[in-house]
């Protein structure tokens, strides 16, 4: 029977460490929260084809968390997991001019040619639908941001005509607003807009730093600078996303992302860099699974979070 000792022993402190961790709770609060944004890991594999990026300009998520990219090096839509894995491509001549990407909650792809002045639609399997027709941006480069809300209606910036243009699920311009409001220098701009689900919509302007909240029939609610203390870059901001309650940006090369309320309140700073570095031009998506990922176009590369916003811990 000798055999019984140990495990008896082994049962009883087993049986009192229990005991203590019930009648004070506080050891397991004594546990550091987690960061605000947990690295996960980074993808991307530079190239031409189907699963390559060969020279991105923009991305965007769908509601089911896949990320999308417009690829105007090798004409190409690519769909991935957000993880990385490969799920689809597809090319079409109306992509050698991309310069921005959006998915509806239907699946449909729609891709920006601003120079051109269009907004080319597709189904989801890649077959080109229509052209949409927008102002043309003559002098336009880089990335432009557009998206639509839940019901389809698309929100497209006009940086041309300092204006933001609200199109039906038909394509047909049904409403355009003046964006900004009140400019605060004579090269602010709408760069890019984020719609919300909840009838916002957001517009940045890269040139000076700043984000302007308003109704989905243009009236104006909140304006607020996103870069503090004012930046001397020519393009203060180059990153801008909004999900949920908040809303997010990123300075050009800058490793760190900045968190707000949609009413403009500061909730956070933090830094990436330990995992990130400093990417010239970072552009940053959400997904609806709370990842935060943040694209390097010139890599290319995706770099992954999960967040963790409902704590703060150091940062």
């Amino acid at each position: 029977m000798r055999w019984k000792l140990p495990q008896t022993i082994l049962l009883t402190v087993f049986f009192f460490i229990s005991c203590g961790n019930r009648a004070n709770p506080a050891a397991k609060s004594q546990q550091p929260p987690p960061l605000p944004f947990e690295f996960l890991g980074a993808w991307g594999d530079k190239g031409e084809g189907p699963g390559k990026l060969d020279a991105p300009v923009a991305l965007a998520v769908d509601s089911l968390g896949n990320i999308f990219f417009a690829d105007p090096g090798g004409g190409f839509v690519h769909k991935f997991e957000a993880s990385g894995t490969p799920l689809q491509s597809f090319e079409d001549p109306h992509l050698r001019h991309a310069a921005g990407i959006a998915v509806d909650a239907g699946g449909a792809i729609y891709v920006a040619d601003p120079q051109q002045g269009g907004i080319h639609v597709f189904f989801p399997d890649g077959t080109f639908f229509q052209t949409w027709r927008t102002a043309p941006q003559r002098h336009f480069s880089g990335a432009l941001g557009f998206g639509t809300d839940e019901e389809g209606t698309l929100y497209v910036p006009d940086a041309a005509n300092s204006r933001v243009l609200k199109f039906n699920v038909h394509g047909r311009l049904i409403k355009s607003w003046p964006a900004p409001q009140k400019a605060i220098s004579a090269d602010e701009r709408p760069s890019w807009v984020s719609a919300q689900p909840d009838s916002f919509v957001f517009v940045a302007y890269f040139s000076t730093g700043r984000i302007e909240k308003f109704s989905s029939d243009g009236s104006s609610i909140a304006s607020w600078p996103a870069v503090n203390p004012p930046s001397r870059e020519s393009t203060p901001i180059s990153g801008f996303a909004t999900a949920g309650d908040s809303v997010f940006t990123m300075a050009p090369s800058s490793a760190e992302i900045r968190v707000w309320t949609v009413d403009g309140q500061h909730k956070l700073d933090a830094d990436l860099g330990a995992s990130l570095g400093k990417i010239a031009a970072p552009q940053i998506v959400v997904t609806p699974h709370e990842e935060l990922l943040v694209f390097d176009p010139s890599a290319p590369k995706v770099f992954r979070f999960r967040m963790h916003l409902e704590h703060k811990g150091p940062l």
